[in-house]
């Protein structure tokens, strides 16, 4: 299972081998003992990034594999910000990819911006959003 942790440091993913009921319901139980409220929710966290990275074919091979539909991949268009000593034509637009996964939403009221998303997919395409989530380009300099 993946758990995405949102607060005010940013969003960091962990990687969780409890079951994803175990971990809500344990959740549930603090919540209660502890007279705190607790919203849930089924909800959608993406990822971007972009469509060129090998990463990303290995998760497409893996969802294709286990016809997968807690996961979802769309591609979006965004302008690249050209500088001046750009040799790129200035209508050039590059393609990323958008990686959308289904879970649930656990937060304390339900405007929080602060929470936790939880998904549980099967350890291969947990591992490739891992991957896709530590990407990072090589620099050419």
């Amino acid at each position: 299972m993946l758990k995405f942790n949102y607060g005010k440091q940013g969003t960091i993913l962990e990687s969780v081998t409890d079951p994803i009921e175990e971990v809500i319901h344990r959740r549930v139980v603090l919540a209660i003992r502890s007279a705190q409220p607790i919203h849930m929710e089924p909800s959608v966290v993406s990822l971007i990034v972009p469509s060129e990275i090998p990463e990303l074919r290995a998760l497409e091979l893996e969802l294709a594999q286990v016809n997968c539909d807690a996961v979802s991949l769309s591609v979006r268009e965004s302008l690249i910000p050209l500088s001046p000593e750009s040799v790129l034509p200035s209508n050039f637009t590059s393609h990323d990819i958008e990686v959308m996964m289904r879970g649930v939403w656990l937060t304390h009221h339900p405007d929080a911006e602060e929470g936790v998303f939880f998904t549980s997919l099967t350890s291969e395409i947990e591992d490739q959003i891992e991957e896709l989530w530590t990407y990072q380009p090589i620099s050419s300099s």
